[in-house]
């Protein structure tokens, strides 16, 4: 089958399972947002190392961190990676932790990049989600089930999560 690369350092098969891109090649990338591609390719070139996505293709274990089948049982019902909008990653040489803060550090330019929203590290603790569903907001949007929470743009480390329809402060620190 013939690689399809989607930008300078990523194949189209690195951010879909090995069942679509078995069943529509190429044609894979009908089910990934072009702007998820952009911003995975902006992650290799901030970082300046290799991000892994899928890597079923080469035997590894990855096979659902980009696009998700809707029927899956992997992640939410209605998870962004069910419409092509999300991927989780690692970054090589960096935990996962270190590549949110630096993240959070610089979320202007990652949401010039098109960086919307990262899911708490509880429920992300070795990878990296990012997403690209539309907030609306000035902020990174980080999000756990059941709750939902932006970063502020006075300190890093401070965020709001939205309880009993009021903002309450919480202090996160990503170690």
């Amino acid at each position: 089958m013939t690689h399809k690369k989607v930008s300078p350092n990523f194949y189209i098969h690195e951010f879909v399972p090995g069942q679509i891109y078995r069943s529509y090649g190429v044609n894979s990338q009908w089910f990934v947002r072009p702007e998820v591609v952009k911003l995975a390719e902006f992650y290799r070139k901030w970082f300046d190392a290799p991000v892994t996505i899928n890597d079923w293709y080469w035997g590894g274990r990855f096979s659902e961190r980009g696009y998700r089948v809707p029927d899956t049982t992997t992640g939410a019902k209605y998870s962004q990676h069910k419409f092509g909008a999300a991927f989780d990653c690692n970054v090589k040489g960096l935990s996962a932790n270190e590549v949110r803060n630096e993240i959070l550090n610089n979320q202007f330019h990652f949401m010039a990049a098109g960086l919307t929203t990262l899911e708490h590290p509880a429920y992300a603790p070795t990878w990296v989600h990012s997403d690209i569903r539309n907030t609306g907001n000035k902020d990174i949007l980080i999000v756990k089930p059941m709750t939902v929470s932006t970063l502020s743009d006075r300190v890093a480390e401070e965020h709001y999560k939205w309880v009993d329809n009021e903002y309450e402060l919480l202090k996160l620190h990503f170690f």
